[in-house]
């Protein structure tokens, strides 16, 4: 079962739970691949590296389960108090596929668990957006967030992201979106 009664992700429709959780999957696999871009492993694994513009890259995946293009950045500043070695890899990804109706999907990996049935705020210039967690990962609770958070992003040029540890530690994390639109648009045009 994907959920019970007290788990706030049931609030989404069936469709797109499951449609993110494919995506997890796959961005987490592209995640875990991201050193092969920068050489650490045989290139055949690799995804393709399209655009680094400024602060985001975009980037493509090619496999049986078809395409998928997404773009990434990490943050330019990380606040909190924890040791910054007990903490993951901190990014933002907006990903589209593979299945053409999973578009532009924003996702948050935290570098550790958040705490459960926690919400992450997400500022962008001045505008709020509120986003669910599962696990590590922060996600907007409707394809129609995600096009705000997204027009919002290509009009910006900061972002922060607020979120809380499993162990109750509250983390920010300031993101540039200096390079999003351009990056943005190549994956655009690429995984149509």
């Amino acid at each position: 079962m994907l959920c019970d009664g007290n788990d706030r992700s049931c609030r989404l429709p069936r469709r797109r739970y499951v449609k993110m959780f494919k995506v997890i999957k796959i961005v987490g696999l592209v995640l875990g691949l991201l050193p092969v871009a920068f050489g650490a492993l045989p290139a055949s694994a690799d995804p393709k590296k399209m655009l680094i513009e400024k602060d985001w890259g975009a980037y493509r995946y090619d496999d049986s389960a078809g395409r998928m293009c997404f773009v990434s950045s990490v943050p330019t500043e990380s606040k909190g108090k924890y040791d910054p070695n007990n903490r993951g890899e901190t990014r933002v990804f907006v990903s589209h596929g593979p299945d053409k109706a999973e578009r532009n999907v924003v996702q948050i990996v935290a570098g550790y668990r958040y705490k459960p049935q926690s919400d992450v705020t997400v500022t962008i210039d001045g505008k709020k957006f509120t986003l669910f967690t599962i696990e590590d990962r922060a996600y907007a609770s409707s394809e129609e967030d995600d096009l705000r958070m997204i027009a919002a992003m290509k009009r910006g040029s900061n972002m922060t992201i607020v979120g809380t540890s499993s162990r109750g530690t509250k983390t920010t994390d300031k993101y540039s979106l200096s390079g999003f639109t351009k990056t943005k648009s190549v994956i655009d045009k690429t995984c149509k």
